[in-house]
């Protein structure tokens, strides 16, 4: 039998980001807002396009306000946290943490 090795795999902070394209985020702003949508895109200022955002104020709990389409500029974020129910989160999760 043979045994295959193989180097650890690093990932960039680029691919972290390429990652969570298109995954499930709560992002919670600097006035209590809470937003939950897929994240579109970003830029080098951290911005981030969130699609189908829905909004809550201070807590997940309530009736949210749909806002569709959604710009939040980066100096407003507070904390982003990403949705690890799918296997492929929780690899490019352990994959990054590795690499640190």
């Amino acid at each position: 039998m043979a045994t295959i090795t193989t180097a650890p795999t690093t990932i960039t902070d680029k691919d972290f980001v390429r990652g969570l394209i298109n995954k499930m985020l709560r992002v919670e702003i600097s006035d209590g807002r809470i937003l939950i949508g897929s994240l579109l895109c970003t830029d080098r200022d951290r911005n981030l396009i969130i699609g189908g955002a829905a909004e809550y104020w201070n807590t997940v709990q309530g009736e949210p306000r749909l806002l569709g389409l959604v710009m939040v500029p980066g100096k407003h974020i507070v904390s982003i946290c990403v949705d690890t129910s799918s296997s492929d989160v929780t690899k490019l999760l352990e994959t990054y943490d590795k690499s640190k």
